[in-house]
């Protein structure tokens, strides 16, 4: 069965790619603006170690151990009322929207791209993967609160850390060849593209690397580093958008 070169028009498209990306980042914004505002217990000790499994060592005991509240991570704006309502619809709302994206990208670059040029065709798929899977977890973690499922929360979490990273990548190879000659704010969109996945690439790194020393507040900055690359490799499909219709 021969699959279609697209399931909606590009304005269409263009609406949803920046609804998804308005999604994402305010939810975000808005919850974490509450979060580091808010009064309450908001500032006081936070200790997950509980839900480690029984004999976990002194050092993933640290890793949970918030002596001044909950790390300015983007989940942490899911835990406490009225900003965990926010990033529940939002982030399930985005969820679905950035899965729908995926699909629409997918067909869309499979209607493009050379039938014998078989790494684009794989990469496309893996992008397809990456987006389907990134932006299911996306909806799917809302269901798992980082203070009461930390370990599922932090499971789902890496699916969509790893997805995003992946993505942003195979978004840029596998486009490489259709979209090399389109130059957007005087620069050719693959050379953005490519500044945005390594930028990405650095963030995922950076993250790993503060929170595994267990400097979390640090770590933070690499995985709201991260989300942005994935929102600015999202808007770089814009500009390869040109009907009306």
């Amino acid at each position: 069965m021969e699959l279609p070169q697209k399931i909606m028009s590009d304005n269409k498209l263009r609406f949803i790619l920046i609804l998804g990306v308005i999604m994402v980042i305010g939810t975000s914004v808005i919850t974490q603006v509450i979060l580091q505002t808010g009064e309450n217990i908001r500032g006081t000790s936070v200790d997950l170690s509980s839900q480690l499994p029984e004999g976990s060592d002194e050092y993933f005991n640290s890793l949970v151990l918030f002596p001044n509240g909950l790390p300015p991570f983007i989940s942490s704006g899911g835990v406490y009322s009225p900003e965990n309502t926010i990033f529940n619809i939002g982030f399930r709302i985005a969820g679905m929207l950035f899965v729908l994206i995926g699909i629409e990208v997918f067909l869309r670059t499979a209607s493009s791209v050379d039938i014998e040029n078989k790494k684009s065709r794989r990469d496309n798929f893996l992008a397809l993967t990456s987006s389907s899977l990134g932006g299911a977890s996306l909806f799917m973690i809302t269901f798992f609160p980082f203070d009461t499922k930390l370990l599922l929360h932090v499971f789902i979490a890496s699916i969509i850390f790893i997805s995003i990273a992946l993505w942003v990548f195979m978004l840029l190879n596998s486009r490489r060849d259709i979209d090399e000659e389109i130059i957007f704010w005087k620069q050719p969109l693959n050379s953005i593209r490519r500044k945005i996945a390594f930028s990405g690439l650095f963030c995922f790194t950076f993250m790993i690397l503060f929170v595994s020393l267990n400097m979390q507040a640090i770590g933070a900055i690499g995985e709201w580093g991260l989300m942005l690359s994935a929102q600015l490799q999202t808007l770089t499909f814009i500009p390869t958008l040109n009907s009306k219709k």
